[in-house]
């Protein structure tokens, strides 16, 4: 997804529910599963910090909270053991993807989950994060799965370029 889009995206939310988890999964990568499996005893707000346990191939891993992250997990309640509920169960396999595809024709472009954590992993990398913290937030196995993820902007490379090219 483009910023402008991510940016349309995400102003077409209203629910705090529904913002919250989409910013988890644009700032901090997560998966769906991990979404509906994540309990407010795996998030601390003071640190900024969401622990993700045992989730794809049984890997734990630590994810930091953005500002805006941290801002709208402090207005969901916080009554019950799962962050993420709808009408008090957590949420099915298949909320996620059909609220997508709702805010999707609301804003005129087709969204996935899977979007929102390859959108995620080019932001990091462009940036200025190294590949290989990318591949640690997203709790990927090997780098080339990190790589077919993120994409580099153009005006990244040109970036790059011009801070290292005087270099001798």
């Amino acid at each position: 997804m483009s910023i402008s889009q991510v940016k349309t995206l995400v102003d077409a939310i209203h629910k705090p529910i529904d913002r919250a988890w989409v910013l988890l999964m644009l700032h901090c990568g997560l998966r769906t599963c991990e979404i509906r499996a994540l309990h407010w005893g795996d998030i601390d707000l003071q640190k900024r910090v969401l622990y993700v346990r045992e989730s794809k191939g049984l890997q734990s891993r630590v994810v930091f909270l953005s500002q805006p992250v941290k801002e709208v997990l402090e207005e969901l309640p916080q009554n019950q053991d799962f962050v993420f509920t709808y009408r008090n169960e957590s949420l099915s396999r298949r909320y996620c993807q059909s609220r997508l595809t709702t805010l999707g024709r609301q804003v005129g472009f087709h969204v996935t989950p899977h979007q929102l954590r390859h959108t995620c992993a080019t932001i990091l990398l462009n940036a200025g994060m190294s590949v290989l913290g990318v591949q640690k937030l997203l709790g990927h196995k090997y780098v080339e799965t990190t790589l077919r993820y993120a994409r580099l902007y153009d005006v990244t490379v040109v970036r790059d370029f011009w801070k290292v090219s005087d270099v001798k």
